[in-house]
């Protein structure tokens, strides 16, 4: 499986959580008021899940919710599976360490996607022919309480068959250039998307779910069946996490990704000139492989020069080489503008075309407010070279 790209779970993560509209509600059995009253409810009110907060709960109740288990866009993260954030920022969230800010640009993407969610399910209503119910809420599996869901809707036959016919429905909305990214053309459902129905599925104990994107103005929807084996899976890595790092409050090991450098980045605020003592063996072996991989980097980078160089020497002076009249490489003049060689070249030209721009005074901030100069200052890790 792939990085889940951007998303508009509206289920899972939203800035600002309103009651999801209602296509039809079903009687689903107990009902709880809250986390609290969890261990109140009498029976499932899915296979093997029951209710542990109703839909349409006060936002921080919600979010208390939240941090009693993993949930979908928690299981990917932990696999590291989300561009947006690894196991760290999981575990920050469950233990109650992660601060409130939030990315601008994700929180829109969160509200646009709770606000055409119930768009999405009518369409699916419409082109599947499946009557689609609205969620109950937040379900937390019988026998694993850190094993939570918060699904977008549940489908059923028609004709209202049994409640153990019922199926999970995911409803996911994207851009056409992130479609194209998590590949929502293919002849499978995309592999976030899938991950978080499969754990779905898991959790309540239903045989199936759909998977339903609103690209721009075009639906899309597969069918996943349950795969015992992928729950497994998914369940044993949820295990892990939660009682080796949760319970323990022991964190993860950090992973790669961008999100967790920058969540790195803004954990703490750096005191100025402090220095703490690590431990010299974990240390050395860190820098150790460091300088290795850099080394290995910096071998690849000049093969990969290398290979493009001949590229560059096959093509000469045209910008398309072909291969039986199709095109293999380009290699067109449509690159960033050489700033600097056009006003050295073109100096009247360059100040006909020149214009001021809004920009941040930075000396004049670092000079008046140093604190809030250094506030924004982005952390750089560096490492002294040896010998």
């Amino acid at each position: 499986m792939s990085t889940i790209p951007a998303g508009a779970k509206a289920g899972e993560e939203p800035p600002g959580r309103t009651p999801a509209p209602a296509t039809r509600l079903a009687s689903y059995g107990p009902t709880a008021t809250g986390p609290e009253s969890s261990d109140r409810v009498s029976g499932p009110v899915t296979p093997t899940a029951r209710l542990l907060l109703p839909a349409g709960a006060p936002e921080a109740v919600w979010r208390g919710a939240r941090q009693l288990g993993i949930g979908g866009s928690d299981v990917a993260a932990i696999l590291g599976m989300d561009s947006h954030g690894g196991a760290l920022r999981v575990w920050l969230e469950k233990t109650g360490q992660a601060r409130p800010e939030r990315d601008a640009r994700l929180a829109r993407s969160a509200r646009r996607g709770h606000a055409l969610e119930g768009l999405v399910a009518e369409f699916f209503a419409e082109e599947s022919g499946l009557t689609v119910l609205a969620s109950p809420g937040t379900l937390q599996h019988v026998d694993h309480p850190h094993w939570i869901a918060n699904p977008d809707r549940l489908t059923a036959a028609p004709d209202g068959q049994a409640r153990d016919e019922l199926g999970v429905l995911e409803c996911k909305t994207r851009t056409w250039r992130s479609a194209r990214v998590e590949n929502w053309r293919g002849d499978e459902a995309p592999d976030g998307p899938a991950l978080q129905a499969h754990w779905y599925m898991t959790v309540t104990g239903y045989q199936f779910a759909y998977v339903a994107g609103l690209i721009d103005d075009d639906l899309e929807f597969f069918r996943l069946e349950r795969d015992e084996e992928l729950s497994g899976l998914l369940a044993d890595a949820v295990d892990r996490f939660w009682h080796d790092h949760v319970v323990t409050g022991l964190p993860p090991k950090p992973d790669g990704s961008e999100a967790t450098t920058e969540l790195l980045a803004r954990l703490w605020d750096a005191r100025e000139e402090a220095s703490v003592e690590v431990d010299p063996v974990d240390t050395m072996l860190l820098k150790q492989r460091r300088r290795e991989l850099r080394e290995h980097i910096t071998e690849l980078d000049d093969e990969l020069t290398e290979i493009e160089n001949h590229m560059r020497q096959l093509a000469g002076d045209a910008e398309v080489a072909t291969i039986g009249g199709k095109p293999a490489f380009t290699w067109r003049q449509n690159g960033q503008f050489a700033h600097a060689r056009f006003r050295a070249a073109e100096p009247e030209l360059a100040a006909a075309y020149t214009r001021l721009v809004p920009a941040v005074d930075t000396k004049r901030l670092e000079a008046e407010r140093p604190e809030t100069y250094r506030k924004y200052r982005a952390r750089v890790l560096r490492v002294p070279s040896e010998g």
